[in-house]
C-alpha cells in the first residue's frame, strides 16, 4: 500500500472533485473573465468620443486591476480568518485541511455574490439610462 506525504494528503483533501476538475473550472472562469473583460472593455470605448479613448483605455486598464487587488483582497482575509496555523506547514492536521477546503469555498462563493451584484447593478443602470433616452 502506497504511503501518503502530509503534502500529497492536504492536496488530496483540497479538493473535493480532484485536481482535474478544479483546473477545468479555472480554465473556463479566466476564459469567462478574459471574454467579459475584453467585451466591457469595447463597449466604454465605443462610448467615448475619439479624444478621450487614451482616458478610457487607461480607466477600464485601473478598474481592472483595482478588481484584481480587492478580489485577492477579500479572498485572503475570509481564508485568513477560516484557516488556523501555518499555511506553509507540510504537515497539515485533517482539521486544518478542511478548515482551508471551508475557507476556499467561502471566499469563493463571497466573490461569486459579489460579482453577481455587480452585474445586477450594471444591468439595472443600462437599463435605467436606456429607458431615459
Amino acid at each position: 500500500m502506497e504511503r501518503r506525504t502530509p503534502r500529497s494528503r492536504v492536496h488530496a483533501a483540497g479538493s473535493r472533485f480532484g485536481y482535474v476538475w478544479v483546473a477545468l473550472a479555472l480554465v473556463l472562469v479566466a476564459a469567462g473573465m478574459r471574454l467579459v473583460g475584453v467585451v466591457a472593455g469595447t463597449n466604454v470605448m465605443t462610448g467615448l468620443p475619439e479624444n478621450r479613448t487614451t482616458v478610457g483605455a487607461a480607466l477600464v486598464d485601473t478598474s481592472s486591476q483595482a478588481a484584481t487587488g480587492i478580489g485577492l483582497a477579500v479572498t485572503g482575509t475570509i481564508l485568513a480568518a477560516l484557516f488556523t496555523g501555518d499555511i506553509s506547514a507540510t504537515n497539515w492536521t485533517a482539521h486544518q485541511a478542511a478548515a482551508f477546503q471551508t475557507g476556499v469555498t467561502v471566499a469563493g462563493f463571497a466573490m461569486t455574490v459579489a460579482a453577481a451584484l455587480l452585474v445586477a447593478v450594471g444591468m439595472t443602470r443600462a437599463r435605467s439610462a436606456r429607458q431615459a433616452r
